[in-house]
């Protein structure tokens, strides 16, 4: 039998490299255009926020929360869960995400945002927006691209970065931001696993 030091943590992961791309990129295929949608939504959200128009940041965090209960439903609770026990778990934070952004847009909107941490956000969303880019640029295939919207780690990135460069609370920008930083905790965790 062999030891139990001589394991590691990717040991424990339930699914292989190739089966985890594999669904991401089945998931892409069944969704076509959904990720140009994505991208054009991803691409939208610094343009809605550029106005001081509270209207146009309601619009931002509904189509945050609509991203999110994508994300939550199409890739975590429908396609994930074939090859990770946690997903439907994932599904559920997810689900609670999109109910947090749907109830901060209708919210009565107070608070400020400092140049550092709109600076910040600004860069989250070009990060977002840029991150398909990364399939090609770690050697796999466009199919395995990951996009805003339709995929966690995008969605996260965005989520985080518009929610730093909106105005509000402090407070409420911690509480928005949980649940995507978990997610991206989980992602990079699942990469590195992966890696």
């Amino acid at each position: 039998m062999t030891e139990w030091w001589t394991y590691g943590l990717s040991d424990f992961l339930m699914f292989s490299p190739q089966a985890y791309w594999r669904l991401v990129a089945r998931h892409n295929e069944a969704g076509w255009p959904v990720q140009v949608l994505g991208q054009a939504a991803v691409l939208a959200l610094p343009l809605l926020m550029a106005r001081d128009a509270a209207a146009m940041r309601r619009v931002a965090l509904l189509l945050l929360a609509l991203a999110w209960a994508a994300v939550g439903w199409f890739f975590h609770a429908k396609l994930y869960a074939e090859i990770f026990l946690g997903a439907p778990w994932v599904a559920a934070a997810c689900g609670v995400q999109a109910l947090l952004l749907l109830l901060a847009a209708l919210a009565p909107w107070h608070g400020t945002t400092s140049a550092a941490v709109r600076a910040f956000g600004l860069a989250l969303l070009a990060v977002a927006a840029l991150y398909p880019l990364l399939a090609p640029m770690t050697g796999h295939a466009t199919r395995e691209a990951e996009v805003f919207g339709w995929m966690p780690d995008p969605t996260a990135l965005a989520t985080i970065g518009a929610l730093c460069v909106m105005p509000m609370h402090a407070g409420t920008r911690t509480v928005l931001c949980t649940l995507p930083a978990l997610s991206l905790a989980l992602g990079m965790a699942t990469r590195w696993l992966l890696a």
